[in-house]
Protein backbone atom coordinates (compact mmCIF):
# COMPACT_ATOMS: atom_id res chain seq x y z
CA UNK A 1 0.00 0.00 0.00
CA UNK A 2 2.85 2.37 0.86
CA UNK A 3 4.50 1.52 -2.45
CA UNK A 4 1.32 2.41 -4.37
CA UNK A 5 1.02 5.71 -2.50
CA UNK A 6 4.65 6.59 -3.19
CA UNK A 7 4.19 5.70 -6.86
CA UNK A 8 1.14 7.97 -7.11
CA UNK A 9 2.96 10.85 -5.41
CA UNK A 10 5.96 10.41 -7.69
CA UNK A 11 3.72 10.37 -10.76
CA UNK A 12 1.97 13.53 -9.54
CA UNK A 13 5.36 15.23 -9.06
CA UNK A 14 6.70 14.11 -12.43
CA UNK A 15 3.66 15.32 -14.32
CA UNK A 16 3.02 18.50 -12.34
CA UNK A 17 2.16 21.52 -14.45
CA UNK A 18 4.99 24.03 -14.86
CA UNK A 19 3.98 27.69 -14.81
CA UNK A 20 6.99 28.55 -16.96
CA UNK A 21 5.87 25.99 -19.53
CA UNK A 22 2.30 27.33 -19.50
CA UNK A 23 3.58 30.86 -20.09
CA UNK A 24 5.87 29.65 -22.88
CA UNK A 25 3.10 27.78 -24.66
CA UNK A 26 0.14 30.09 -24.14
CA UNK A 27 1.42 33.60 -23.42
CA UNK A 28 4.79 34.22 -25.02
CA UNK A 29 3.37 34.79 -28.50
CA UNK A 30 2.33 38.22 -27.20
CA UNK A 31 4.29 38.80 -23.98
CA UNK A 32 8.08 39.09 -23.79
CA UNK A 33 10.09 38.27 -20.70
CA UNK A 34 12.53 40.90 -19.36
CA UNK A 35 13.33 44.38 -20.64
CA UNK A 36 15.05 46.93 -18.33
CA UNK A 37 12.55 49.38 -16.86
CA UNK A 38 14.50 52.37 -18.14
CA UNK A 39 14.00 51.13 -21.71
CA UNK A 40 10.32 50.48 -21.07
CA UNK A 41 9.84 53.97 -19.64
CA UNK A 42 11.44 55.56 -22.72
CA UNK A 43 9.35 53.37 -24.97
CA UNK A 44 6.10 54.38 -23.29
CA UNK A 45 7.09 58.04 -23.39
CA UNK A 46 7.43 57.55 -27.16
CA UNK A 47 4.03 55.85 -27.37
CA UNK A 48 5.55 52.40 -27.99
CA UNK A 49 7.24 53.53 -31.20
CA UNK A 50 10.67 52.34 -30.01
CA UNK A 51 10.09 48.73 -28.89
CA UNK A 52 6.71 48.22 -30.61
CA UNK A 53 5.54 45.80 -27.93
CA UNK A 54 2.36 43.82 -28.56
CA UNK A 55 1.75 43.33 -24.82
CA UNK A 56 3.42 44.16 -21.50
CA UNK A 57 6.44 42.09 -20.49
CA UNK A 58 6.27 39.27 -17.97
CA UNK A 59 8.41 41.32 -15.59
CA UNK A 60 5.92 44.21 -15.69
CA UNK A 61 3.00 41.86 -15.13
CA UNK A 62 4.75 40.19 -12.22
CA UNK A 63 5.47 43.51 -10.48
CA UNK A 64 1.99 44.85 -11.10
CA UNK A 65 0.19 41.70 -9.96
CA UNK A 66 2.11 41.71 -6.68
CA UNK A 67 1.45 45.43 -6.25
CA UNK A 68 -2.20 45.59 -7.27
CA UNK A 69 -3.82 42.25 -6.46
CA UNK A 70 -4.66 41.21 -2.93
CA UNK A 71 -2.90 42.29 0.25
CA UNK A 72 0.77 43.10 -0.40
CA UNK A 73 1.52 42.89 3.31
CA UNK A 74 0.27 39.32 3.74
CA UNK A 75 2.34 36.15 3.45
CA UNK A 76 3.43 34.99 -0.01
CA UNK A 77 1.11 31.98 -0.16
CA UNK A 78 -1.89 34.10 0.77
CA UNK A 79 -1.23 36.64 -1.97
CA UNK A 80 -0.43 33.91 -4.51
CA UNK A 81 -3.91 32.50 -3.90
CA UNK A 82 -5.45 35.93 -4.48
CA UNK A 83 -3.45 36.34 -7.70
CA UNK A 84 -4.59 32.89 -8.81
CA UNK A 85 -8.24 33.90 -8.31
CA UNK A 86 -7.65 37.14 -10.20
CA UNK A 87 -6.02 35.35 -13.15
CA UNK A 88 -8.76 32.73 -13.28
CA UNK A 89 -11.33 35.49 -13.69
CA UNK A 90 -9.30 37.83 -15.88
CA UNK A 91 -8.29 35.20 -18.44
CA UNK A 92 -11.98 34.39 -18.97
CA UNK A 93 -13.21 38.00 -18.89
CA UNK A 94 -10.38 40.46 -19.67
CA UNK A 95 -11.16 44.18 -19.53
CA UNK A 96 -9.41 47.51 -19.05
CA UNK A 97 -11.37 48.02 -15.81
CA UNK A 98 -9.73 44.93 -14.31
CA UNK A 99 -6.28 45.60 -15.75
CA UNK A 100 -3.36 45.85 -13.31
CA UNK A 101 -1.30 47.91 -15.76
CA UNK A 102 -0.51 51.57 -15.17
CA UNK A 103 -3.34 53.68 -16.59
CA UNK A 104 -0.94 55.68 -18.73
CA UNK A 105 -0.20 52.51 -20.71
CA UNK A 106 -3.81 51.43 -21.25
CA UNK A 107 -4.00 53.12 -24.65
CA UNK A 108 -0.90 51.30 -25.87
CA UNK A 109 -2.08 47.72 -25.50
CA UNK A 110 -5.41 46.30 -26.71
CA UNK A 111 -7.47 44.07 -24.42
CA UNK A 112 -6.04 40.55 -24.54
CA UNK A 113 -8.08 37.78 -26.19
CA UNK A 114 -10.54 35.82 -24.06
CA UNK A 115 -8.87 32.54 -23.03
CA UNK A 116 -11.93 30.83 -21.59
CA UNK A 117 -11.53 27.07 -21.96
CA UNK A 118 -7.89 27.38 -23.06
CA UNK A 119 -6.26 27.35 -19.62
CA UNK A 120 -7.08 24.73 -17.00
CA UNK A 121 -7.37 25.36 -13.25
CA UNK A 122 -4.05 23.57 -12.71
CA UNK A 123 -2.40 25.76 -15.35
CA UNK A 124 -3.77 28.94 -13.79
CA UNK A 125 -2.43 27.89 -10.39
CA UNK A 126 1.01 27.13 -11.87
CA UNK A 127 0.97 30.39 -13.82
CA UNK A 128 0.14 32.39 -10.68
CA UNK A 129 3.11 30.86 -8.83
CA UNK A 130 5.46 31.48 -11.76
CA UNK A 131 4.37 35.07 -12.31
CA UNK A 132 4.52 35.88 -8.59
CA UNK A 133 8.16 34.78 -8.32
CA UNK A 134 9.40 36.10 -11.66
CA UNK A 135 9.93 39.78 -10.77
CA UNK A 136 12.13 38.99 -7.78
CA UNK A 137 14.13 36.50 -9.83
CA UNK A 138 14.76 39.15 -12.49
CA UNK A 139 15.95 41.71 -9.93
CA UNK A 140 18.41 39.14 -8.61
CA UNK A 141 19.52 38.00 -12.07
CA UNK A 142 20.06 41.50 -13.46
CA UNK A 143 21.12 43.32 -10.32
CA UNK A 144 24.33 43.39 -8.29
CA UNK A 145 25.29 40.29 -6.34
CA UNK A 146 24.18 40.38 -2.71
CA UNK A 147 26.06 38.82 0.21
CA UNK A 148 25.42 38.05 3.85
CA UNK A 149 26.89 40.65 6.19
CA UNK A 150 29.51 38.19 7.39
CA UNK A 151 30.58 37.49 3.81
CA UNK A 152 30.57 41.21 2.99
CA UNK A 153 32.96 42.04 5.85
CA UNK A 154 35.39 39.37 4.67
CA UNK A 155 35.22 40.57 1.06
CA UNK A 156 35.49 44.23 2.05
CA UNK A 157 38.64 43.62 4.11
CA UNK A 158 40.25 41.54 1.39
CA UNK A 159 39.37 43.80 -1.55
CA UNK A 160 39.37 47.16 0.28
CA UNK A 161 35.72 47.89 -0.48
CA UNK A 162 32.93 49.73 1.34
CA UNK A 163 30.02 47.69 2.71
CA UNK A 164 26.62 48.90 1.54
CA UNK A 165 23.53 47.57 3.27
CA UNK A 166 20.26 48.06 1.42
CA UNK A 167 17.43 48.08 3.95
CA UNK A 168 14.03 47.08 2.61
CA UNK A 169 10.67 45.56 3.45
CA UNK A 170 9.01 43.25 0.91
CA UNK A 171 5.99 45.44 0.10
CA UNK A 172 7.85 48.79 0.02
CA UNK A 173 7.17 50.38 -3.39
CA UNK A 174 10.22 52.62 -3.11
CA UNK A 175 12.44 49.61 -2.41
CA UNK A 176 11.12 47.85 -5.49
CA UNK A 177 11.59 51.02 -7.55
CA UNK A 178 15.26 51.26 -6.55
CA UNK A 179 15.93 47.59 -7.28
CA UNK A 180 14.01 47.69 -10.54
CA UNK A 181 15.05 51.04 -11.97
CA UNK A 182 18.38 52.01 -10.39
CA UNK A 183 20.42 49.07 -9.11
CA UNK A 184 20.12 47.21 -12.42
CA UNK A 185 21.51 50.02 -14.57
CA UNK A 186 24.99 49.33 -16.06
CA UNK A 187 26.77 52.38 -14.62
CA UNK A 188 25.40 51.71 -11.13
CA UNK A 189 26.36 48.04 -11.28
CA UNK A 190 29.86 48.95 -12.45
CA UNK A 191 30.35 51.44 -9.60
CA UNK A 192 29.02 49.03 -6.99
CA UNK A 193 31.07 46.10 -8.22
CA UNK A 194 34.22 48.22 -8.25
CA UNK A 195 34.12 49.85 -4.82
CA UNK A 196 31.29 48.32 -2.75
CA UNK A 197 29.98 45.03 -1.37
CA UNK A 198 26.20 44.90 -1.27
CA UNK A 199 24.10 43.37 1.51
CA UNK A 200 20.30 43.30 1.41
CA UNK A 201 18.41 43.15 4.72
CA UNK A 202 14.69 42.75 5.30
CA UNK A 203 14.20 45.26 8.12
CA UNK A 204 10.99 43.58 9.25
CA UNK A 205 12.88 40.52 10.42
CA UNK A 206 16.61 41.36 10.37
CA UNK A 207 18.65 43.64 12.59
CA UNK A 208 21.31 46.00 11.33
CA UNK A 209 24.90 45.54 12.55
CA UNK A 210 26.85 47.85 14.88
CA UNK A 211 23.67 48.77 16.75
CA UNK A 212 22.49 50.90 13.83
CA UNK A 213 18.97 52.22 14.30
CA UNK A 214 17.01 51.64 11.15
CA UNK A 215 15.68 54.43 9.00
CA UNK A 216 12.54 54.17 6.89
CA UNK A 217 12.69 52.19 3.67
CA UNK A 218 14.34 52.08 1.28
CA UNK A 219 17.48 52.96 3.18
CA UNK A 220 21.18 52.61 2.53
CA UNK A 221 23.87 52.18 5.20
CA UNK A 222 27.53 52.57 4.24
CA UNK A 223 30.08 50.90 6.52
CA UNK A 224 33.87 51.14 6.36
CA UNK A 225 36.14 48.42 5.02
CA UNK A 226 36.82 46.96 8.47
CA UNK A 227 33.12 46.72 9.29
CA UNK A 228 33.55 48.89 12.39
CA UNK A 229 32.20 52.33 11.49
CA UNK A 230 29.14 53.79 9.79
CA UNK A 231 30.17 56.21 7.04
CA UNK A 232 26.75 57.37 5.85
CA UNK A 233 23.04 56.59 6.24
CA UNK A 234 20.51 57.66 3.64
CA UNK A 235 16.76 57.07 3.31
CA UNK A 236 14.58 57.37 0.22
CA UNK A 237 14.49 56.83 -3.52
CA UNK A 238 16.39 58.63 -6.24
CA UNK A 239 17.37 58.59 -9.87
CA UNK A 240 20.37 56.78 -11.32
CA UNK A 241 22.24 60.10 -11.42
CA UNK A 242 21.45 60.89 -7.79
CA UNK A 243 22.48 57.43 -6.61
CA UNK A 244 25.72 57.65 -8.56
CA UNK A 245 26.47 60.99 -6.87
CA UNK A 246 25.82 59.37 -3.49
CA UNK A 247 28.26 56.55 -4.25
CA UNK A 248 30.92 59.01 -5.38
CA UNK A 249 30.45 61.15 -2.27
CA UNK A 250 30.74 58.21 0.11
CA UNK A 251 33.80 56.88 -1.71
CA UNK A 252 35.47 60.30 -1.63
CA UNK A 253 34.77 60.97 2.04
CA UNK A 254 35.39 57.52 3.51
Amino acid sequence: MKFVLMTLLLAEWLFAVSGEEVFSKKCVSCHGYYIPQSKLNRNYEQNNTDLKLTAPTLTELSFRLKDQVGDRTTDAEGQKFEIEEFLADYLKNPSKEKSVLRKETHHIFPIMPNMKGEVSEEEVEALADFMYEYAEQMMIAHGVQRHSYKEAVQIAKKEKKIILIEGFIPYCRGCIKMDREVLVEPEVKEALNKDFVLVKKNLLIEKLPLGIKRLGTPSFYFINTEGTKVLEMVQGTGTVEEFMELLKSVKKNQ
